[in-house]
């Protein structure tokens, strides 16, 4: 004789409840960075997005815009300067990601300086009517690196010109015609002549990190991508974009 097996109500309920109960797989995430670290986020966030299906979109803008969108979102992973992360109660799992230098420019179709050695950077700064960086009071990493760089001796008489915003903002509008601001922001700015970084004896650069954002709809997937992002064989791709890996 056949006989239709029912399920009893209790399972059946217990079963709606776990259904429920289980989290939501993101069907994106969204990466906020700075504009210093997109240039290497993007084509990583491609690779992955190529290998898993998980599509992932790259956004942010000045520091304070990514500080503002973690607090309501949508932010999923979050790339920002180790120091200003280390200050953020809405974040976790901070993963060290590596070092971006500060860049040297001029305004496109003037002469490019040579500051190839510590000498002749320094007699650059000291000729230049002026030298823009980010105002170290809006509390920018980069703006407070340059600052205490330029507190050396040696460059006492360098006329600073520190702005709100972008340092080749100045340049644009005439106020000084040498900006020190992160490299991969000059590289792909086509208003500026990129000199190269200020050399290595200084040590002027920022050292960036990667963290879950605590409004995540997916820590899960959004953790699994911050482990890409310090996987040893991605660091090729983050050297070519301006970002000096800590892993290897």
């Amino acid at each position: 004789m056949f006989c239709m097996w029912i399920p009893r109500r209790s399972s059946f309920l217990i079963a709606l409840a776990l259904l429920f109960a289980a989290p939501a797989q993101a069907a994106s995430l969204t990466v906020l960075a700075p504009a210093s670290a997109t240039a290497g986020l993007q084509p990583l966030a491609a690779q992955y997005t190529a290998s898993t299906g998980l599509a992932v979109t790259v956004g942010g803008g000045s520091r304070a815009k990514v500080v503002d969108a973690l607090k309501t979102g949508p932010a999923d992973v979050v790339v920002l300067p180790t120091n200003d992360m280390a200050d953020l109660p809405n974040v976790t799992g901070m993963t060290p990601l590596g070092r971006i230098t500060v860049g040297v420019a001029v305004k496109a179709g003037a002469k490019v300086p040579d500051i190839s050695t510590p000498e002749k950077f320094v007699k650059v700064l000291l000729a230049a009517k002026g030298v823009a960086y980010a105002d170290p009071s809006a509390g920018t990493s980069a703006g407070k690196v340059i600052d205490q760089l330029l507190q050396a001796a040696e460059f006492k008489g360098v006329k600073r010109v520190p702005v709100q915003g972008l340092a080749v903002t100045a340049l644009a509008n005439g106020t000084a015609d040498i900006a020190l601001q992160m490299l991969p922001e000059l590289a792909t700015d086509k208003d500026v002549a990129l000199a190269g970084p200020v050399p290595s004896a200084y040590g002027a650069g920022v050292d960036f990190s990667a963290a879950i954002a605590s409004v995540t709809n997916d820590a899960t997937q959004a953790g699994a991508f911050v482990s890409y992002l310090a996987d040893p064989k991605n660091g090729p791709v983050w050297q070519k974009n301006g970002l000096e890996p800590l892993f290897h």
